[in-house]
């Protein structure tokens, strides 16, 4: 990889028991070090943290090169993985984790982080901060559906499992309710969690986003492409855009009130929605 004008290392694969003393030491003979930082921050026992990451700011750009020999090297009981952070600044922690949140980098720190099927694989194709995401679905190929579009590389895994569910509904008749299309999925056995109906500035067609309980149903839902809603064939696509949603609240009413879905167009180079909220349904499962 070339190293480009970056101070900036990234070093993955840490050891959770590591400390920043620790990298300082083992990084600091191979030059200056005008910053390091290591993540997650947080020792916590009721947190299992699997693994940590390290940046590290060099004030001789030249180390940076050096540096990436450390790759496979054994620190406690991993084999460093060492590459030059293209951005040239030492991201925060917050988007550290999201921007390495892949499932390997820092396994354990999102227990709960849902995960895409086992036949169904991302990959990272190109450099930062040109990379994308790539996503393979064998069943879309056996099925004579389309592949998945590439997605922003910067995008963590919860965020690329939500999009990877979620599909844009076109050419729907301006008469279609939430009703009639969570009836037309549930009349073919797709179940739907989120549902929002949407415009587009550049045109005067009706859409709507639908977000599926699980990422198994997408090659159902897009065999339902051209059936009949109100006389008029369906469009069925992937979508490069998930419906984002508020923090779940304690009270269970409120959160049912409140979990209405909105549209995050960031990211996304397909659709820019505007959303009509009065029109919303909610979650079927919470």
């Amino acid at each position: 990889m070339a190293v480009g004008s970056t101070k900036v290392v990234q070093v993955t694969n840490i050891a959770p028991q590591a400390t920043k003393d620790q990298m300082q030491t083992l990084f600091g003979y191979l030059g200056k070090i005008e910053d390091i930082r290591l993540y997650p921050t947080i020792r916590d026992v009721a947190v299992p943290v699997q693994s940590r990451i390290c940046y590290i700011k060099f004030h001789d750009q030249g180390c940076v090169a050096v540096a990436q020999h450390m790759t496979n090297t054994v620190f406690i009981d991993r084999a460093l993985i060492v590459i030059p952070y293209q951005n040239g600044d030492i991201p925060d922690e917050q988007r550290a984790l999201e921007l390495t949140n892949n499932g390997t980098v820092v396994p354990g720190l999102y227990p709960s982080e849902p995960k895409l099927p086992p036949n169904v694989v991302n990959t990272i194709e190109g450099i930062p901060p040109n990379h994308v995401i790539t996503t393979i679905d064998p069943k879309l190929e056996a099925n004579g559906l389309p592949p998945y579009p590439h997605l922003p590389g910067h995008l963590d895994s919860r965020r690329i499992e939500e999009i990877r569910r979620t599909l844009v509904l076109a050419n729907l008749d301006p008469s279609v309710t939430t009703d009639h299309l969570l009836d037309f999925f549930s009349n073919n056995n797709v179940e739907v969690k989120y549902l929002r109906m949407c415009t587009r500035d550049s045109d005067t067609e009706h859409y709507a986003l639908v977000e599926l309980s699980e990422q198994a149903a997408v090659v159902s839902a897009l065999l339902l492409n051209g059936k009949l809603l109100l006389d008029r064939a369906i469009k069925i696509y992937h979508s490069t855009q998930a419906i984002a949603k508020p923090e779940a609240k304690s009270n269970e009413a409120a959160q049912k009130r409140d979990r209405r879905s909105y549209v995050s167009s960031k990211g996304s180079s397909q659709f820019n929605f505007s959303c009509d909220r009065s029109n919303d349904w909610d979650v079927i499962k919470g």
